[in-house]
């Protein structure tokens, strides 16, 4: 089957990148005119990272690979392709893999009287995209889309520049009416994950949602990340057969990361802890589903029901002709097979040595 088709263009989009006559690509870049499964697509890319895009499905980054390992680390669901879901969708029926954005809330529930629709409005809508900078000094592109019940901007600049290893994201969350609203905001990468592959992240308490307890089986607080001799950091293997949805909260500082430690190979996401004070990780760990991944979900509060959330001072208000930004940095690194810090400028701390 083919998934990629192009006019003309790279000769190859998987594996180390080759521009269109075969010569290494040195230089920060967007390549368009790309659709995967009919879905347009956009590519970034420079010497160490490619990062693919699909505008029309939520905006949803399809692909984060890092060339040094050459690990793509977002993963697919062997069983869902990626599709247009109708606004309104249930999301874990369209679930099919990468980066999504989710806002303004995470359930479905009714709030303030309006009908909140299952993880958010702009998961299941195309944005817009526009192509700021195409290199070679860096490559930018900015998506945008208003949402329909709240009334909202949501605006995401992705910039990835030559010589870094590293993707930034530009975010801002714009209130466009009349009256204040309440929001729970939550990035959504799901990763790919292997037994033994370990989770760090600065949090100092945790808890299980509960009915998602999973090895942990209790949702009392814990402090994190050891509850009753359980390491949570630790990804078991499939064979486990549970699903886990822990909060962790009380963040030193903001970034998680998630190493495969054989490898020495990771990925960590750098956030402000002031906007993103929780970082949720879903464990489908061969029992949701029978599915495999690991997803690292800073957020503004949780739980994950908006009421719940204001009701427990756990969420975020905007007021009208408000908002929100933040700076949000994907990092890859080597070298590493536990980290303990990473840094506002991406470096990468840990046990082992850095290459």
């Amino acid at each position: 089957m083919t998934y990629w088709v192009r006019d003309a263009g790279l000769l190859s989009i998987h594996g180390r990148a080759t521009g269109t006559r075969g010569v290494p690509t040195l230089t920060a870049r967007v390549e368009t005119g790309w659709s995967y499964l009919g879905h347009d697509a956009l590519i970034l890319e420079n010497e160490f990272v490619r990062v693919v895009l699909l505008p029309g499905l939520g905006g949803k980054i399809w692909e984060l690979t890092d060339k040094v390992s050459g690990r793509q680390w977002l993963w697919h669901s062997p069983r869902v392709e990626p599709r247009a879901a109708p606004f309104g969708a249930v999301y874990d029926d369209w679930f099919c893999g990468g980066w999504d954005e989710l806002f303004p809330n995470d359930a479905p529930e009714v709030y303030n009287g309006e009908s909140l629709v299952d993880h958010g409005e702009v998961w299941s809508l195309p944005w817009t995209a526009c192509v700021e900078c195409a290199g070679p000094v860096e490559a930018v592109v900015r998506l945008t889309r208003a949402t329909p019940i709240t009334p909202a901007m949501v605006e995401r600049r992705l910039v990835l520049r030559t010589g870094e290893r590293q993707l930034r994201l530009f975010y801002q969350i714009s209130n466009t009416g009349y009256r204040p609203f309440d929001f729970l905001w939550k990035l959504h990468p799901a990763l790919s994950v292997a037994p033994g592959y370990r989770i760090d992240l600065p949090a100092t308490e945790a808890r299980m949602e509960q009915g998602y307890t999973g090895r942990v089986g209790h949702a009392e607080p814990f402090p994190w990340p050891v509850t009753d001799g359980l390491d949570v950091r630790h990804v078991p293997g499939p064979e486990a057969g549970v699903t886990e949805l822990v909060y962790t909260y009380g963040l030193r500082a903001g970034w998680c990361a998630l190493t495969d430690p054989e490898a020495l190979v990771g990925i960590g996401l750098v956030f402000p802890s002031d906007v993103f004070r929780s970082v949720w990780i879903f464990g489908a760990y061969g029992g949701w589903r029978g599915l495999y991944t690991t997803i690292l979900e800073p957020c503004t509060g949780y739980p994950y029901r908006l009421a719940d959330a204001v009701a427990s001072g756990r969420a975020n208000r905007l007021a009208p002709g408000e908002s929100l930004k933040a700076d949000v940095t994907v990092v890859f690194y080597s070298g590493v097979h536990e980290v303990y810090e990473i840094t506002d400028g991406g470096e990468v701390k840990g046990c082992g040595t850095q290459r």
